[in-house]
């Protein structure tokens, strides 16, 4: 449904990741606008196929591997515009390589609208899933910024400038977003856990599902950087260490336990 909106969308992202390869590689900011041009374009394309998905299936687009990688993409790059907007950072170039890559991802996948069960047919599990994958694409971008701030770290505590470091926001900057995406993004991944875990409560009782217990782990992780990073107990660069570290956490649940193993959460 609407695959043409998807391939203009991909096409756009692919020219905004080559934008910003170059702009990494030459260390130069110059080509900045046209990676937002791209972008935002392929932003809009994107949320289009997106609402056909929605509008043919009458449940959200996150249900198979396919919509899950391109929703997580499309969260990425909105929640990256307001980033941009609200601390005029130079970020995108490093964003939209991320988003580009999860795109690109989906685009390997069968397309076809996925037939979940009936029970599962609910508003309820729509808010579930969609928030899940929002929160954990909060989550992705403080990896992204939690890397960023060790790379200008290390380069401000070596004294040795010229490098990426050029175009990378300063140490200030950088902590105030990490701190502000796990602060949102932590009670949305949470709000998201509880809906499901009542949700699924209600249709089948307990449920030893491996995706369902890795998503507990992964979400004690993230409560502690919540707590630590709220609480101001740990320095920057060991909360941005263990951002690092939860994240991959957040990775293998989305790849290898729906890949892996036999989970219901499973994507078709």
């Amino acid at each position: 449904m609407g695959t043409i909106f998807f391939e203009l969308a991909l096409t756009l992202y692919f020219a905004g990741f080559l934008l910003s390869l170059a702009g990494i590689i030459r260390k130069k900011q110059d080509l900045d606008k046209a990676v937002l041009v791209c972008s935002l374009l392929g932003f809009i394309l994107h949320s289009i196929y997106l609402a056909l998905r929605y509008l043919k299936s009458g449940q959200a687009p996150v249900f198979s591997m396919h919509e899950a990688n391109s929703f997580f993409a499309w969260s990425i790059l909105f929640a990256s515009f307001f980033i941009y907007r609200a601390y005029k950072a130079k970020i995108l170039n490093f964003i939209v390589i991320l988003s580009f890559s999860f795109m690109f991802v989906s685009a390997f996948f069968p397309r076809n609208i996925p037939s979940i069960k009936p029970e599962l047919k609910s508003l309820w599990i729509d808010i579930h899933a969609t928030m899940a994958v929002f929160g954990i694409a909060l989550f992705s971008l403080a990896f992204i910024f939690s890397i960023l701030y060790l790379i200008q770290e290390r380069a401000i505590k070596s004294k040795k400038f010229g490098g990426i470091e050029s175009i990378i926001p300063s140490l200030e900057i950088l902590d105030k977003i990490n701190y502000l995406l796990i602060f949102w993004g932590f009670p949305i991944f949470t709000i998201a856990i509880i809906v499901g875990l009542v949700k699924y409560l209600t249709l089948w009782g307990f449920l030893f599902d491996p995706k369902e217990i890795w998503s507990y782990l992964t979400w004690t992780v993230y409560l502690s950087i919540f707590y630590l990073r709220v609480k101001g107990d740990w320095r920057k660069k060991k909360a941005a260490y263990l951002t690092i570290f939860a994240f991959l956490l957040v990775l293998f649940g989305f790849f290898g336990i729906n890949l892996l193993t036999e989970s219901f959460h499973k994507p078709l």
